[in-house]
């Protein structure tokens, strides 16, 4: 487009290296404790349970009564890692206590302290572990299978309008995967026709998937899994030819398939963000794009004039109707002011689609 690289490589500048930074250590933290929730409430069952025992049991130590409720929890941790701290137990189901707990805290304690320390070994080598902690704690998030020249492209893209993502590249020795790991989103090393693969890169919660390998069938396959995983979730498929792809996308329900040779990355990326893309051209050599959006509620776009819509993302309007309404033969004129649920009939080089689409979700275009 004109010798520039448009949407290639997303920007990382120190501000927003920073914001990541924090959402990254953030969301970590939340992914550690989902992960770990099972081995947390053995132990605070089994903490309670001890404590309860040792609270209504009288002992020694205290004259004969009943222990403080502090001391009494207290005295059940100690007794997991096999320190006692009160009177040898009188009663039998203190003496079983103070027998099974030893061999319960080895389970519960040494477990959980073995899988922190991998994890913690795993997130500084930027391993499997900490990218599938990471992974799981995305929601309405866009899954990208392939980081090929297209797919870092696409990511570049998606990532400028704000939209989450979690990568999956089958390849370790990627060309693109370490720039991938540089920005911050989960990246998984997985075969993506593998189904844990996509059950950990959150398939069931997200709400795009783009097959953007060069293998179609396994980009067909992946896509039908997804499909299976996530009846709701909007199938971005690419296929080498686009007479195939046009006959796929119709036999098999894919919400948009494409053949990377008719359309650029950015026309890709604004098909995940519900734009929908009625054709491509070219115009001196530089790939443009007439698609249609609508105004969703809370969107950028409602307020705003037509005319200041076409200054500020470079765009034209061919058209404009309601929802429900036949559209104009006639452009809307400039003073026209966008209500919520106006369908848009836009014009615009392909490298302006998806900035366009991310001000009607309300980011901030760049």
């Amino acid at each position: 487009m004109c010798g520039r690289r448009v949407g290639y490589a997303p920007a990382v500048t120190p501000e927003r290296a920073s914001r990541r930074d924090l959402r990254t250590a953030w969301l970590y933290a939340l992914g550690v404790l989902r992960s770990f929730r099972l081995t947390l409430v053995g132990l605070v069952s089994l903490v309670l349970i001890g404590g309860v025992l040792f609270a209504v049991t009288p002992d020694p130590q205290f004259g004969g009564g009943r222990p403080p409720v502090f001391t009494s929890f207290y005295a059940a941790w100690m007794a997991l890692v096999g320190e006692p701290v009160l009177s040898p137990p009188a009663a039998w189901y203190l003496a079983v206590l103070a027998g099974v707990y030893p061999l319960l805290g080895l389970v519960v304690v040494g477990e959980g302290i073995v899988r922190f320390a991998l994890l913690m070994v795993s997130r500084d080598k930027g391993e499997a572990e900490w990218m599938k902690v990471m992974a799981s704690t995305y929601r309405d998030h866009v899954v990208l299978c392939g980081l090929g020249h297209l797919g870092y492209r696409v990511l570049g893209q998606l990532l400028n309008v704000g939209t989450q993502v979690v990568a999956i590249e089958s390849d370790p020795n990627a060309r693109f995967l370490a720039l991938a790991k540089a920005t911050g989103i989960p990246v998984l090393v997985r075969d993506m026709k593998d189904d844990k693969a996509l059950v950990d890169a959150g398939v069931d919660h997200a709400r795009v998937i783009i097959l953007a390998t060069n293998d179609d069938m396994a980009n067909l396959e992946a896509a039908l899994d997804a499909r299976r995983m996530n009846p709701k979730i909007r199938v971005v498929l690419r296929l080498y030819d686009q007479e195939i792809a046009a006959k796929i996308k119709g036999a098999f329900a894919i919400d948009a398939a494409f053949s990377s040779s008719a359309l650029a990355a950015p026309v890709v990326a604004a098909m995940s963000l519900d734009v929908r893309v009625l054709g491509t051209y070219s115009v001196a050599g530089v790939p443009h794009v007439a698609a249609e959006l609508v105004a969703l509620p809370g969107s950028g776009l409602i307020g705003r004039r037509v005319a200041d819509l076409e200054a500020t993302h470079e765009v034209r309007v061919l058209a404009r109707h309601g929802e429900g309404e036949s559209p104009s033969a006639r452009p809307p004129g400039g003073q026209l002011v966008i209500e919520e649920g106006d369908v848009l009939v836009i014009h615009a080089a392909s490298d302006r689609i998806a900035r366009l689409a991310g001000a009607r979700m309300g980011a901030t275009p760049t």
